[in-house]
């Protein structure tokens, strides 16, 4: 059971990896990918402990950040307006804009 989910949270890395510079994608759009759930894909980027998995370029299905800490959501939103991805008034990005579209 373990090794299978270090595997799984493997696919889940090298999936996040290919999200280019400026995009984002949802958690449902890694875990369909994947083949798991999407908090499952939140599970994963939780635990990680490799930084150079690009975690902060996934979001949540309505556009905006999940994490419920304000200093990693305002860490998360910063990365990401670093690449150029902008946040509307509500603080939601738009994904026909900015979206991944799952081509590496």
């Amino acid at each position: 059971m373990i090794s299978d989910l270090k595997g799984l949270h493997e696919k889940i890395y090298e999936t996040v990896k290919q999200i280019p510079f400026g995009k984002v994608a949802s958690y449902g759009q890694i875990a369909n990918i994947v083949g798991c759930t999407p908090r499952m894909v939140g599970f994963a980027l939780a635990s990680l402990k490799n930084n150079k998995v690009p975690w902060h370029r996934v979001i949540n299905s309505k556009g905006t950040i999940s994490l419920k800490e304000f200093e990693a959501m305002e860490t998360q939103r910063l990365f990401l307006e670093r690449e150029g991805v902008e946040f509307n008034k509500n603080g939601k990005v738009d994904f026909k804009k900015f979206g991944w579209n799952g081509d590496s």
